[in-house]
This record gives structure tokens, sequence and C-alpha cells, in this order.
């Protein structure tokens, strides 16, 4: 049932932007493309200000003294707390190179394209914080750096079989998401081509 709601989405989706191609709708993106950077300049800095948060969050965590059933219960929570952080700095990552295209691509000012590649360096460097946290999360591991060239031979040899399992499942998934994330960038800029003539 879920595959055929799926499909039936696609579908929709599918006969509506034909139509519209086909009548020569346009959208002039130049026109929009500033407040666009603008809204998603203010995006990534709301992310990163709850990833901030979410980091020293982890760390009083990890200081509290908590003893037996209390002791389960902060490592549950920093590990999430962890997965939050991790999920929200990689979507300003993401966000960020948007942005940076985005303004370089519509010629946008100065200014905005320096703040997009200052939140870039910012994104960026609240992933080597990550590295921190994953020491504070798993301090019973010798997890290797990132900078190691067998960083993930190294990885996967000092995890056990369920994380190895949840690593192909995520891999699996990736691997999905960017097939589909392809095909939507390539019929989105078709889109684009077709109704700007560019």
């Amino acid at each position: 049932m879920k595959t055929v709601i799926q499909v039936l989405l696609c579908a929709v989706i599918g006969f509506v932007v034909a139509i519209l191609m086909l009548n020569n709708f346009t959208i002039d993106i130049m026109e929009y493309a500033e407040v666009i950077v603008i809204t998603l300049i203010g995006i990534i800095i709301i992310l990163l200000g709850v990833s901030l948060k979410l980091y020293w969050e982890v760390k009083k965590l990890y200081n509290t003294d908590a003893k037996w059933d209390e002791e389960d219960e902060v490592d549950l929570l920093i590990y999430k707390k962890f997965a939050d952080y991790s999920f929200l700095v990689q979507s300003s990552i993401v966000l960020s190179v948007l942005v940076l295209c985005t303004t370089v691509i519509t010629l946008q000012s100065i200014v905005l394209t320096i703040i997009a590649i200052a939140t870039m360096i910012v994104s960026y460097l609240f992933t080597i914080f990550m590295t921190n946290l994953i020491q504070l999360v798993y301090p019973e591991r010798n997890i290797p750096n990132l900078s190691d060239s067998k960083y993930a031979e190294k990885l996967l040899k000092i995890s056990d079989e369920g994380e190895k399992h949840v690593m192909l499942i995520g891999f699996y998934k990736s691997y999905n998401l960017l097939n589909v994330g392809l095909l939507i960038g390539i019929v989105l800029s078709t889109f684009y081509s077709i109704s700007t003539d560019q």
C-alpha cells in the first residue's frame, strides 16, 4: 500500500511539472535569489546556534556525577543529543554549500558571498568539534582521528557486529538517497534551464 501511495504521489508531481513545462511556465529565480540566500543564511545560523547549545549540553552531561540507573539515562541522553548535534551540523554544511553556490551563480553582492563562505567555514569547524564529542560519547574506545588515512578501516575494526550492521543499513540508505537526490537535482536543473532559457 505504501508503494502504491508513493507511485501515485510521484505520478501527480510528474504530471503537474509536465503540464507547467508544456505551458511555458517560467520562474525568474534571479528575482528571488537574494531572499532565498538570506533565508537560508538565517536557517544556517539557527542550526549552528542549536548545535552549539547541544554541544555544551553533551559536555555538561558528560561531567555530571550519575550513579546506577541514572548513569544509563545520562548515557542515553548523551547519545541522543550527539545524534541531534551531528544531524544539525551536517545539515548546516549542506545548506552552506547551497548558499555559496546560489550567491555565486546568481551574482549576489560580495557581502552575501563572504557571509556564505563564513557559514561554510563555521559549519566545518563544528564538524571538528564533533570529533571531540565522539571521544566523550565513546570514552572506552580508541576512535581514530579523521585525518588518519585508514580511518574507515580502523573504525570498522573497533566496531562490533551490531554497529557494523547499523553502518551497513545507513550506507545503503545513503546510497539510495544519493541516487534520488541526483535524479531530483537533474530534473530541477533541467526545469530551471528550460524556464530561464539559460
